[in-house]
């Protein structure tokens, strides 16, 4: 039975995050997208912690001597294991997150005041805070934004001498939009869920989608803000050329993403032509999709409770069983 709950918890997760990306199918903003996409990241914080419960409760319970031992074995290590994995995970994230900071601190040196002008213009028509803007001697295409209170804008050489003005204009509102959605905090945050629970199916996915659905989410901000979408699709084109003819892993990746991405970015800007925005998504309320969130989480954690007291009241061990006493 001890073995059966730990996997039913994670059963409902799962199903339950299956749930929420369906409903993602009938919601086209952004904001509201992400939001549901990180509920999905963070719902098995909920089995986790009735698995860190699970074995405080369970060490040294009678209920143990009910079972055989098989079940007392695979029911202290499953809870076990999810617990060092979300810690690896943890530990994971922050090395992570230490090598960005050292990465940028050490192959970035100041860009030019005219370049970090141009960007401090692009960065006051958004509304964000004016980016640190570093360049890097690097004959391949790079270009990250990175910090959570103020922005670094990391630039390699090749991006200044081989896109133009108009294309540069657009590379750069494009990394500024992930400052102004704080996606730096949120994607670290993403990974570091997808890390301490990459068991299961359906935090792979929302992370896929969220990684996916944020570079077009600042297309649409960069375009709105350049009024260019074919100048940003040209710089796409030339990032995604010469990424073809001289392939590089790593950070050098990080605008251009994947081959099948990047073609699909290319092609929604050059429809693009002639429109001040593009993908320009039906208003939702991010109200809505939080309180539809938040009732979805609520509900998961009231099915894991009674799932936990159907599983463990016939050995006498459950929630339930002090109640027994007064009935």
């Amino acid at each position: 039975m001890h073995t059966l709950l730990g996997l039913s918890s994670v059963l409902l997760v799962v199903l339950s995050g299956y749930l929420t990306l369906a409903v993602l199918r009938r919601l086209r903003g952004w904001s509201s997208r992400r939001d549901l996409q990180f509920l999905v990241l963070m719902a098995p914080i909920v089995s986790l912690g009735l698995a860190i419960a699970g074995l405080h409760h369970f060490s040294g319970r009678v209920c143990f001597l009910r079972v055989p031992p098989w079940d007392q074995l695979l029911g202290l290590a499953l809870p076990l294991i999810m617990t060092l994995v979300a810690l690896g995970g943890v530990v994971l994230g922050l090395v992570r997150i230490a090598l960005m900071a050292c990465v940028v601190r050490r192959r970035g040196l100041p860009a030019d005041g005219e370049l970090q002008s141009f960007a401090a213009a692009l960065a006051d028509r958004l509304g964000v805070s004016r980016p640190r803007v570093l360049l890097c001697a690097y004959d391949h295409p790079l270009a990250l934004i990175s910090g959570f209170c103020r922005p670094t804008l990391l630039l390699s050489t090749w991006m200044v001498e081989r896109l133009d003005r108009r294309e540069l204009e657009s590379v750069l509102a494009h990394e500024l939009a992930h400052a102004a959605r704080r996606d730096y905090l949120v994607i670290w945050l993403a990974t570091m869920l997808r890390d301490a629970f990459c068991y299961l199916p359906t935090s792979w996915i929302a992370y896929r989608q969220l990684q996916h659905e944020k570079e077009l989410a600042c297309d649409d901000v960069a375009v709105g803000l350049t009024q260019r979408p074919l100048a940003l699709a040209s710089a796409l084109a030339k990032v995604w050329q010469q990424s073809l003819e001289r392939p590089v892993f790593g950070l050098a990746q990080r605008f251009v993403g994947a081959g099948e991405a990047i073609e699909g970015r290319i092609e929604r800007l050059l429809a693009a032509r002639g429109t001040s925005l593009i993908g320009a998504a039906q208003p939702r309320s991010r109200v809505v999709a939080l309180g539809a969130g938040a009732l979805g989480l609520a509900g998961l954690l009231a099915l894991e409770v009674v799932n936990v007291i159907v599983l463990l009241a016939p050995m006498g061990c459950g929630p339930a069983a002090p109640l027994r006493r007064f009935f």
